[in-house]
């Protein structure tokens, strides 16, 4: 199984995220939509699946959980786990979503790694929101239906696409805030990790132009 940190190295260069893209164009309240604020540091988890009190490494050591009682099963040939995989990343972009809707930070701690950029950039979205003080009129992301891809050991990767609706800013008294305009959908690819805790996204990767 390729190792984490080569694989990372190989794909990061294909970001931006939906996020940059939600936040990188915008009109309405008077000027131009600024960049999303620096995204709040993303907690690490213990091997229950409960943020630690202070950070860890970037990833879960599968190496290290493969040699404990609390080792996961393999996902190859599970149709349960496979099942569950797809079940994290929608539940992940439901947060998304909902934390837009609702005008707070998302906590997407029970569905990303420590480390996963594009998620902390979601996170950095969902955050300028709350800062101006508004919540979306509707959510942000619009995503396909997902299918899986290969399958190892303890990784799987799941593909969709993923399109940036036409997005209003509220206050609480339902006044305009700000614009964005909607944008095309990318072709995405999540990659997950099968850790102790269950399935986490190490990174959403998108293409460059619409699909």
């Amino acid at each position: 199984m390729v190792r984490t940190e080569s694989r990372q190295l190989r794909f990061v260069w294909l970001l931006p995220t939906a996020a940059l893209i939600l936040m990188g164009t915008g009109c309405g309240g008077g000027g131009a939509a600024t960049g999303a604020s620096a995204p709040p540091k993303v907690q690490a988890l213990d091997s229950a699946g409960v943020r630690s009190a202070s950070p860890s490494g970037d990833r879960t050591d599968l190496a290290t959980l493969a040699a404990t009682p609390a080792a996961t099963p393999s996902a190859s040939g599970s149709p349960d786990l496979l099942h569950m995989a797809l079940t994290t990343v929608n539940a992940y972009f439901e947060e998304i979503n909902k934390a837009s809707l609702e005008g707070r930070v998302a906590d997407v701690s029970a569905t990303a790694m420590p480390g996963c950029q594009t998620c902390a950039l979601d996170i950095g979205v969902t955050q300028n929101f709350h800062s101006q003080g508004g919540h979306t009129d509707v959510g942000p992301l619009a995503v396909s239906p997902l299918t899986l891809g290969p399958s190892g050991e303890k990784a799987i990767t799941a593909q969709m696409t993923v399109a940036i609706r036409a997005v209003r800013l509220l206050d609480t008294t339902g006044n305009v805030i700000k614009t964005y305009p909607a944008q095309p959908p990318r072709a995405a690819t999540a990659m997950l990790w099968l850790t102790a805790a269950g399935w986490r996204i190490e990174n959403v990767l998108y293409s460059r132009g619409p699909s």
